[in-house]
Formats: structure tokens, C-alpha cells, sequence
């Protein structure tokens, strides 16, 4: 075998070998920049991934620090539309015992976007008809994740159909394998809630939002409970003194008048001893109710004792007080009350009343109106029941000075 061995001649030939071709650079030279290019996307998807992590922590920790329910729903439908530029939000809330709408008052805030739900097969229904038409997974509602579409069956649950939404994410908040609602997110780009996005950050969205929802009920529920009179469903004393308290601060600010009645139920122990406490316990509660029907919505009515009411009017005058306090004395005197056996149980009370205005006397602290006024009605109430019992009796607030 003949071997070349000449090491000039050998170096020469490995170089040729070695060098690339003008296509063989341009092509290294082209892969090179893909490379580059995957990895600058690659990067920018990470920071991207990082900042919406915070954007969504930071919405988290906004549902955290709601002190309410109102809160926490201004939260959910204002808040998320704005920190998330969001087209259209809805809110869908399973409410069998009206819960929800008690601790939001008379006026509904976000009309609009917020549902509630009486009966749990009526909320479950549309995940079930989505489901049997494979638009959304199979599974019990417990199990179910968030979905991302376009849907005219996800604009139909959110609410948005005819509204402008191209496409929607759908969050149900579950609870202990129980759907509680479902939290819906619009937007007029067809691509921003594509089903092929990633869900992990939607999906523990929807989990911080039922258990906030779920807390803040609780403890605002709990909350209620500690302010109402058990047995009447009406205001206790110590609901009653802090809001006393809060109107005539704002009596004292807008310079109006402020009225309190007392209301004490004439012999109302032999009703108890005659017919029995759960006779008692009717009376109590019909009295209570048919003061309240004659009550405006910023009134206060409360049970402060046995058979002792008292009603706050704000921005009410002592003639108006008067006329209000007879209307409620008439009210109970038609009051009938069967007993255990049927028989028509009727009685009677006497009223109180005194007013007060900001300036009636110089240098008061709001504690010192609060005692005065309550005295003062405390006065008139007893005037009553020195005159006869059934009537109404009032008291002016400059004649006590001082307690």
C-alpha cells in the first residue's frame, strides 16, 4: 500500500476539504439567524409569560383587600375590565337564599353585567347543553376548567350575544365540586380568547374569585347576624347606636333635623302571661313588620328591649316625627294576633318622640347628642304612658340639657 507522507501535501488537502462553499456560509449564516430569531421570541414570550403573571397577582391581590361584597363586585365587573382592557365583563351568581342581593341593598349595582340564580339545575343547565354538543369538555361542573372561544353558544352564556364580542373566556367558580357562578370575559378582537391559549393563569384566577366570593358572603353574613334582633329580623341596640351616631354626624354636616321614636308595647307582659311566649313571639314580630312598612328606606328600626322599638328619621322634622309616630300607633292598634287556640289577640303602645337640629345647644359632641336624644325620646314615652298608654307624646330636646 502506498502512503503519502508528505505533511505540506496532506495539510493542503485537509484545508480543502474544511473550506464551505459560498452556499454552504449562506445557509450557515441563514440558520444562525433562526436560531437568533427563536430565541429573542423565546425570550420576549418569557417576559411576556412574567409580565401578565403580575398583571393577574396584582388583580388577585385587589380581590384580597375587598372589604365587602359591594367591593369585591365593583372589583370584579370595574376593575378587570380596566386593568385587563376588557370589552364586556358579566357576572352569573348561584343566590338561592337571596344572600347576595341583601348584602348589595335595594339598588342592584352593574344591573347590567350581574345575574343571580335561584335554582343550581337552571345555572348548570347551559355547562350541560355545551357539553352534550362537545362545545365544552365533558365532566361534572366541579371539574370543569375555563374555555376560551367564539362561539354563538359562549356568547348566549355570557350574555354578549348582539353586543360586539368576537370572543369570550368562560370562568366557573366552583366551591367544593359545586358550581357557584361563572365569571365571563369579552372582547371585540375575535383573537384575544382563542381556545388554543394557555388557561393555567385563568384557571387560578377563577379559583382566588370563588373563594373571595365565597369569604367575603361569609363574613359579611356573619357580620349582618351580630347587628339584627333574632327573633324580629330587625335592628338590635348596639346596630341601632351606630347608626344613630352616623346620622347625627350627618345631620351635624348638612345642618338637617333629626327625629328618634320609642315605641313601648302597653302591657305586653300579661300578653306573655295570659296567651304564652310563643304568642309573645308573634306579636313581637308583626309589630316589627308593620312599623317597618310605614318606614322610609333610610329609617332605622330596632328592637332595643323586650317590647321597646325605637325608629330613627333622618332629616325629619318634629311635626313630620308626630304624624309618623300616630300613623304607627293606629297601625298596631289594628294589629290581631291569633294565640295557639285562634283566639284574636289586639294591643296597644305608646310613643315618644323628640327631634333635634344642629345649634339647639352650643358645644355637643356627637356622644352628647346621641344620650340627649335618646333621654328626650325615653322622656316622651314615659309622658305617654303616665297619660293613659295608646297615645303619642313628645318632648322638647332643649328642656334636658344635661343627663
Amino acid at each position: 500500500m502506498h502512503m503519502n507522507l508528505n505533511p505540506l501535501h496532506a495539510k493542503e488537502t485537509l484545508s480543502q476539504e474544511k473550506k464551505p462553499t459560498n452556499q454552504e456560509r449562506h445557509d450557515l449564516y441563514q440558520e444562525n439567524q433562526h436560531l437568533k430569531n427563536q430565541l429573542r421570541d423565546l425570550i420576549d414570550s418569557v417576559g411576556s409569560y412574567r409580565g401578565t403573571q403580575r398583571q393577574f397577582e396584582n388583580f388577585e391581590l385587589k380581590l384580597l383587600e375587598c372589604q365587602n361584597f359591594k367591593t369585591l363586585i365593583d372589583c370584579l365587573i370595574e376593575t378587570i375590565s380596566i386593568d385587563f382592557n376588557l370589552d364586556k365583563v358579566s357576572l352569573t351568581l348561584f343566590d338561592p337564599n337571596k344572600i347576595a342581593r341583601e348584602m348589595l341593598g335595594t339598588i342592584l349595582p352593574h344591573q347590567q353585567e350581574l345575574t343571580f340564580v335561584d335554582v343550581y339545575q337552571h345555572l348548570c343547565l347551559p355547562f350541560r347543553e355545551l357539553q352534550a354538543a362537545d362545545v365544552w369538555p365533558g365532566g361534572s361542573p366541579g371539574s370543569m376548567r375555563p374555555q376560551l372561544g367564539s362561539s354563538l353558544a359562549f356568547f348566549k352564556l355570557s350574555g354578549f350575544q348582539g353586543t360586539g364580542v368576537k370572543s369570550v373566556a368562560i370562568l366557573p367558580l366552583i366551591r367544593e365540586n359545586l358550581l357557584i357562578g361563572y365569571l365571563c370575559l369579552g372582547s371585540y378582537t375575535k383573537k384575544r380568547f382563542t381556545p388554543d391559549l394557555a388557561i393555567e393563569l385563568l384557571s387560578h384566577l377563577s379559583a382566588v374569585v370563588a373563594v373571595c366570593l365565597e369569604n367575603t358572603l361569609s363574613r359579611e353574613q356573619l357580620h349582618q347576624l351580630s347587628q339584627i334582633d333574632m327573633l324580629t329580623r330587625v335592628k338590635n341596640r348596639r346596630a341601632f347606636d351606630k347608626a344613630l351616631r352616623r346620622e347625627i354626624a350627618r345631620s351635624e354636616r348638612d345642618n338637617l333635623p333629626l327625629s328618634c321614636l320609642f315605641a313601648d308595647l302597653d302591657y305586653f307582659k300579661i300578653i306573655n302571661d295570659t296567651y304564652g311566649h310563643p304568642t309573645g313571639d308573634r306579636t313581637l314580630k308583626a309589630v316589627a313588620s308593620s312599623i317597618q312598612e310605614l318606614l322610609r328606606e333610610t329609617d332605622v328600626l330596632a328592637r332595643v328591649g323586650g317590647e321597646e322599638f325605637t325608629i330613627l328619621l333622618p332629616n325629619t322634622e318634629p311635626e313630620k316625627a308626630r304624624d309618623i309616630a300616630e300613623r304607627i300607633r293606629q297601625k298596631i292598634e289594628h294589629i290581631e294576633i291569633p294565640d295557639d287556640k285562634g283566639k284574636i289577640v289586639r294591643l296597644t303602645t305608646s310613643i315618644g318622640y323628640a327631634s333635634w337640629k344642629p345649634g339647639l345647644l352650643a358645644n355637643e359632641s356627637v356622644d352628647d347628642v346621641h344620650r340627649r336624644l335618646m333621654s328626650t325620646a325615653d322622656r316622651a314615652v314615659y309622658k305617654a304612658k303616665q297619660s293613659g298608654r295608646n297615645r303619642v307624646r313628645g318632648e322638647k330636646y332643649s328642656q334636658l340639657r344635661d343627663s
